[in-house]
């Protein structure tokens, strides 16, 4: 099965991290210090306003009112800028009615001053205030307010002070310049943390990668040196299990093939040499018809490894063997199974005890399929029982299920290795000969008679095969139908 997906970002891990983790951060601290800019620069630039407004409105209230004449509120103007006391910090002015610079603190009218943005905002202003931050002609950074004067001051309309934004701006850019380090040294560490922590996965990945492809090559004995902690080492774990299951299972396809052929060839031997012989034989010799005898049971030993191999095929393949459930006899069955069990049994000196009950034991399952349980069962009994031992057989029933228990004498099976027995291709350290697929199989159609294989065994004492059917039940058997 092949999980797929859409790749939302290209590239390996270090451009994935890059275009996760590097770009973001970096636009971030961009961001952050652009808005650091000019939240300072609004902060300053407001600061710096407000004094000025400050020191306007205590300039406009220090002038005289007093004179009658414009004249002489002209000369009271003309007091106030040139005894100014702050000429230090700003630059007072008085403006003409078409905003030119009548006289400065300074004593004189400054060419780099004689912009009109602060004045033509004054002018249209409600409260007759304006300010304004640019160059001067020179280039120098200044801050110019205007305040529009109210009454008749001759040729005067406004006051202007003006405030270098030299020393503001030298704070400004160097609070921005600590933030840009900030930013800068931010990024350095994300980089270089970041640059250990792909490195730390990406040398991991290749390791991995690389034991992968030796084990899809078919080097299944390949391991991960496995010194990483977390979910690496969990799949170094995962890979170096998934390299030892797949050694496992080709060993035991490799036990598999060699099992199987020699389950075929002992037949095809027995067969070939028994036809060779009867080729010399006269119609009426005995040995020829004891030939011929064998060759039948051989060739139908054969018919049936094949089919079995057909059925474990369709397993394999994850497709459904094929029933055709119908009320049976289960004692019936059993007991010509015996029979032709007690037919090989004698050939190799073993007795069979076979015990049912009096009454019919009926269920709902497919005659060919149970022949086949039987046979594997009785196959496996005889295979390990030696002569003159016994194999028990007795069928058992209940108002609800149907038992069927086969127990012989032989070596038995290790305790930890029952519950692999009915894996395929699985054979017990013991096995003496067979496919693996034989148990697999009765335990596969067993479930699908809706019954269950139990193994009981003890080394040197035997092993018991329990076989459970459920009672016929004509309502049950209805349901299931319709379902």
């Amino acid at each position: 099965m092949k999980l797929s997906g859409k790749k939302l970002i290209p590239g390996g891990i270090t451009e994935r991290w890059v275009y996760v983790t590097l770009i973001p951060t970096i636009v971030t601290v961009v961001v952050s210090c652009i808005a650091v800019f000019f939240v300072f620069r609004r902060t300053y630039y407001y600061s710096a306003e407000q004094s000025i407004q400050f020191r306007m409105s205590s300039t406009v209230s220090s002038i005289p009112s007093s004179g009658a004449t414009y004249s002489e509120r002209y000369m009271n103007m003309v007091d106030v800028v040139e005894n100014f006391s702050e000429k230090d910090k700003f630059e007072l002015m008085l403006l003409g009615r078409d905003g030119s610079v009548l006289m400065t603190s300074s004593g004189f009218s400054r060419p780099d001053m004689l912009f009109r943005d602060d004045f033509t905002l004054a002018q249209n202003s409600a409260s007759g205030y304006g300010s304004h931050v640019g160059r001067s002609s020179s280039g120098e950074h200044v801050l110019a307010v205007t305040q529009m004067l109210k009454g008749n001051y001759g040729d005067i309309s406004a006051i202007r002070l003006v405030s270098s934004l030299r020393l503001i701006d030298g704070r400004l850019f160097r609070n921005v310049g600590f933030s840009v380090l900030i930013g800068l040294a931010l990024i350095a560490i994300v980089s270089l943390t970041g640059s250990l922590y792909v490195t730390s996965i990406r040398n991991p990945i290749n390791d991995i990668g690389r034991a992968a492809e030796k084990v899809a090559a078919g080097q299944f004995d390949t391991r991960i040196d496995n010194i990483y902690s977390g979910e690496l080492g969990d799949l170094c774990d995962i890979v170096n299990n998934m390299a030892a299951e797949l050694q496992r299972t080709n060993n035991i396809k490799n036990d598999f093939i060699s099992s199987i052929s020699h389950e075929l060839r002992t037949p095809l031997t027995s067969i070939k040499g028994w036809s060779d012989t009867i080729s010399t034989l006269s119609p009426d010799d005995e040995l020829r018809q004891r030939g011929l005898s064998i060759i039948s049971s051989e060739t139908e030993r054969l018919s049936g490894l094949v089919e079995g191999l057909l059925d474990f095929s369709r397993l394999e393949s994850q497709r459904e063997l094929t029933y055709d459930p119908v009320m049976l006899d289960l004692g019936a069955e059993l007991s010509d199974a015996v029979l032709t069990l007690e037919q090989r049994a004698q050939k190799q000196g073993i007795i069979i005890k076979y015990s049912e009950p009096e009454y019919p034991v009926f269920v709902n399952a497919d005659k060919n399929r149970l022949r086949q349980v039987f046979t594997n069962v009785f196959d496996n009994a005889l295979k390990y029982s030696a002569r003159k031992k016994t194999i028990s057989v007795k069928l058992t029933a209940s108002d609800t299920e149907a038992v069927i228990s086969v127990r012989d004498r032989g070596p038995g099976i290790p305790k930890d290795e029952i519950p692999r027995v009915t894996e395929r291709y699985y054979m017990a350290s013991n096995a003496v000969y067979g496919t693996g697929i034989g148990l697999s199989l009765v335990d596969e159609i067993m479930k699908a008679h809706k019954g269950s294989l139990r193994i009981e065994s003890e080394l040197g004492h035997g092993t018991t095969v329990y076989l459970t059917l459920p009672i016929y039940n004509s309502a049950n058997n209805n349901d299931s139908q319709e379902q």
